[in-house]
């Protein structure tokens, strides 16, 4: 194992976990849930803004399919400017107590009409001001789904994050040439997660030329050399990625990832987003659940 310095055991305000509550009164059989939502990076730099918008959130719980929260008016949020460990609170509501096993969010957008697509609040907004609507097949009616088990304790408070991912997620949809949103969301209970903040030695890249660098966290050893394949019509380069982060001034964030042992891959892109080559790796990097850790890298110390 990598050696790594622990910072802390709760690393963002979103890391809520279960808390008790002391009003018998209030309980009833009854907990709260805080739904969050979080991003990672985008290939394309030509896009500013990826906007999703939801009217109602749910989740399929002991009772089946519970509504959290509806909204009197359906909230927008760019999933771009929620990266790096910065989360959105969706909701916080209360909700039976019990195990719950996904989230899905109901989202602001239409169906086809006379094959002419029909988005209310859902698109993809590029650099030059230009905007694409976004299409998620069913997401007006059996929603956009997110899988994982989570437990809400009777007098609880319990925090979930939604991590979109819209590297992998947004795709253009063959010779339609619309832009969909793939079921690639991971849920992650807040309570399990952990962050690697990563600090690498600016010299050492600038000195190597690279204009972009991006960080791929892999659950130990899964990581193919396919992975860095041109990749088919719909898909991404390092799809099997957990999450990815971009390194900025040498900084670079990977939030909201389960305890367990990751491997980290760094892949330079040119200025156009367009990859240009693998870097390196630096394995077997091991984390506890809430635990923020904290990496100090050069090019020197990956394999």
């Amino acid at each position: 194992m990598k050696m790594l310095r622990m910072l802390s055991v709760v690393f963002l305000s979103a890391l809520v976990i279960t808390a008790c509550n002391d009003d018998d009164s209030t309980t009833n059989g009854k907990g709260k849930a805080s739904i969050y939502i979080t991003d990672a990076p985008i290939d394309d730099a030509n896009v500013s803004a990826v906007v999703i918008s939801v009217n109602r959130v749910e989740a399929n719980g002991p009772e089946g399919w519970e509504t959290i929260e509806e909204f009197e008016e359906p909230v927008s949020i760019d999933l771009l400017s929620y990266q790096n460990g910065e989360a959105f609170l969706l909701t916080e509501n209360e909700m039976d107590a019990g195990t719950y096993s996904e989230v899905r969010l109901i989202l602001n957008i239409k169906k086809k009409v006379d094959d002419q697509l029909q988005n209310e609040g859902s698109y993809i907004e590029y650099i030059d001001g230009s905007k694409e609507p976004l299409f998620v097949p069913s997401g007006a009616q059996s929603g956009y789904k997110a899988k994982g088990e989570f437990t809400i304790p009777e007098g609880g408070v319990v925090g979930i994050t939604l991590d979109f991912d819209v590297r992998k997620a947004v795709v253009k949809a063959g010779s339609s040439g619309n832009f969909i949103l793939k079921p690639t969301i991971r849920l992650v209970a807040n309570q399990d997660a952990a962050m690697i903040n990563g600090h690498f030695n600016i010299d050492s890249l600038d000195s190597a030329g690279y204009d972009k660098v991006i960080a791929f966290a892999y659950e130990n050893d899964t990581f193919a050399e396919s992975e860095m394949d041109e990749p088919e019509e719909g898909e991404v380069r390092f799809a099997n990625a957990v999450t990815s982060s971009v390194v900025v001034d040498g900084d670079f964030t990977l939030a909201f990832i389960n305890s367990g042992t990751y491997d980290l891959y760094f892949a330079a892109y040119d200025e156009n987003g367009e990859f240009v080559e693998l870097i390196g790796s630096y394995e077997d990097v091991t984390l506890e659940a809430g635990a923020k850790l904290e990496l100090d890298l050069g090019l020197d110390l990956l394999n």
